[in-house]
C-alpha cells in the first residue's frame, strides 16, 4: 500500500510539472535576430560618425598646420617685419630702424656663424668706445697733445659703429639669409677693409686717432695708470682682428658649402641690374 502511494504521489507531482514550451526558444532566437538587425545598423552608424568626426577633425588640424606654416614662410620671405633693432626703451625719441632676429631668418645651420658675427659686431663696438674713452683720458691727463687723436676718436666711434653694422654685419646677415653670392662677395670686401683698420689700429700710429702699442708705450713712460689702459685697447683691437681673421674664413666655407661662386654673383648683379629702370637706361645710353 505503501509503495503504491508513493508512486502514485511520484506521479502526481511529476504530471504536476508544466509541459516544456518548444516554441519559446525560437521566439527569443527570432527576437534576437530582430534585435540584431535593428540594433548593429546603428551602432555601425555611431562608429562611422566617430570615425568621420575624427576625420574631419585630423583634416581641420593639418589645414591649420598647412596654413601656420604656410603663413611662416610667408612672413620669412614678406611678411611685416617690424624693425626692432637697435633696442631702444619706450620712452626714447627715436625708434628701431632695423629688423634684426637671427632665430627666424637664418637656417639653423648657420645660426651659430651668424651669431658669432654679431657677437664680434658688439665686440667692435666695444673697442671703439673704449677706445674714445682712452683717447678722452689721454687729452685730460697729458694735455692737448693727444687733441688729434681725440678728435679722432670721436669721429672713429660715431662713423664706423654704424657703417661696421650697416656694412659687413647686415651684409653677411642677408648672404645667408636669402643665400646669394653677390653679398657673400661684398662682405668678403668690407670685412677685408675692416681687417686692415684693426691692424693699423692696434699698432697705434702717433696723432692716428687710435691707442694701440706705440701709442701706449710711449705714455707708459708719462702715465702708467694711462699706459696700461693704452696696452688693454692695443690687446682689444689685436683680439679683434684675430676674430676677425678666423671669422673670415669660416663665412669663406659657408659660401663654398654653399654652392656659391663668382660667376653665381655676377649673374645676381646683371639681374639687379636689368631690373633697375635707372641703370638699364644708364646701360643703353653707354651703348
Amino acid at each position: 500500500w505503501y509503495q503504491r502511494r508513493v508512486r502514485g504521489s511520484g506521479a502526481a507531482s511529476f504530471s504536476s510539472q508544466p509541459p516544456k514550451q518548444y516554441g519559446n526558444e525560437e521566439t527569443l532566437h527570432k527576437q534576437e535576430e530582430i534585435n540584431t538587425e535593428i540594433l548593429q545598423p546603428k551602432a555601425e552608424k555611431l562608429v562611422e560618425d566617430e570615425f568621420r568626426k575624427r576625420e574631419e577633425d585630423l583634416e581641420r588640424r593639418e589645414r591649420q598646420l598647412r596654413d601656420e606654416q604656410k603663413r611662416l614662410e610667408d612672413a620669412r620671405v614678406y611678411g611685416d617685419r617690424v624693425p626692432n633693432f637697435p633696442p631702444l626703451p619706450k620712452f626714447f625719441p627715436c625708434t628701431p630702424c632695423f629688423y634684426h632676429n637671427i632665430d627666424f631668418d637664418i637656417p639653423p645651420e648657420h645660426q651659430i656663424l651668424v651669431r658669432r658675427l654679431f657677437y664680434h659686431w658688439q665686440f667692435t663696438v666695444f673697442c671703439y668706445l673704449f677706445n674714445f674713452i682712452v683717447c678722452f683720458a689721454l687729452i685730460c691727463g697729458l694735455g692737448s697733445d693727444y687733441g688729434s687723436a681725440f678728435g679722432l676718436g670721436i669721429l672713429y666711434a660715431a662713423l664706423f659703429i654704424p657703417l661696421s653694422f650697416l656694412t659687413w654685419y647686415r651684409m653677411a646677415y642677408h648672404a645667408v639669409r636669402q643665400d646669394k653670392s653677390l653679398y657673400f662677395l661684398l662682405f668678403f670686401f668690407v670685412y677685408g677693409i675692416h681687417i686692415v683698420m684693426t691692424i693699423i689700429f692696434a699698432i697705434g700710429l702717433n696723432g692716428g686717432g687710435s691707442v694701440g702699442w706705440i701709442t701706449a708705450f710711449n705714455v707708459i713712460s708719462k702715465n702708467g695708470a694711462l699706459g696700461a689702459m693704452g696696452i688693454i685697447v692695443s690687446l682689444s683691437w689685436c683680439v679683434n682682428c684675430l676674430a676677425a681673421v678666423y671669422l673670415i674664413m669660416q663665412v669663406h666655407k659657408t659660401f663654398r658649402s654653399t654652392g656659391q661662386s663668382m660667376e653665381k654673383a655676377s649673374g645676381e648683379f646683371a639681374a639687379s641690374a636689368g631690373s633697375n629702370r635707372n641703370v638699364a637706361q644708364a646701360v643703353l645710353r653707354s651703348l
